[in-house]
């Protein structure tokens, strides 16, 4: 996603891992969800914690925090969230510390050339410069293909694929 087609006219939805702060663009978000128990799946990265069932949906849940910071884990806590977005047509969560709230960000605030090598990463979009708050802007598509091979088995339904086959015909 280019900031221009991004990021013309848009409002933000803007989150915290540790005390930084970043932001998606809202039309790369699907919801905000309280966190719920996961289910783990054997063999995954370590920045994708497991699935949840949400409303009827198998929903990977990854940890932000883990890739941002190679490695480092968030403390759960009462204000941590699951930011859903959709990634090739399925939802996949991503958790984050906070939430923080949905905001417009005025193209003039943003700076994309502040980024010291924005080829290592392809989903920082640009920093919006908004007086006592710096965001970090992600573009979530750039984020998550970027992410291992496994993710986009996640969204192909290959993994689970054959878990749903063969219970569809062992009743």
């Amino acid at each position: 996603m280019k900031l221009k087609d991004a990021f013309d006219e848009f409002k933000a939805v803007a989150f915290k891992i540790g005390s930084e702060e970043y932001a998606f663009h809202i039309e790369q978000v699907i919801s905000i969800e309280k966190p719920q128990p996961i289910t783990a799946v054997p063999g995954m990265p370590e920045h994708v914690l497991g699935i949840i069932n949400l409303r009827g949906n198998i929903t990977p849940i990854i940890n932000l925090s883990s890739i941002f910071f190679s490695g480092s884990s968030s403390p759960n806590s009462l204000s941590q969230r699951y930011i859903v977005v959709k990634y090739s047509e399925k939802p996949i969560g991503l958790v984050v510390d906070e939430a923080t709230d949905v905001l417009d960000i005025p193209v003039d605030t943003i700076q994309k050339d502040t980024l010291s090598d924005q080829h290592s990463n392809p989903y920082l979009i640009g920093i919006s410069n908004l007086g006592k708050r710096l965001l970090i802007l992600i573009d979530v598509n750039q984020l998550l293909s970027s992410l291992s091979p496994m993710l986009h088995d996640f969204s192909e339904n290959k993994i689970l694929g054959s878990v749903e086959h063969e219970t569809q015909y062992s009743n």
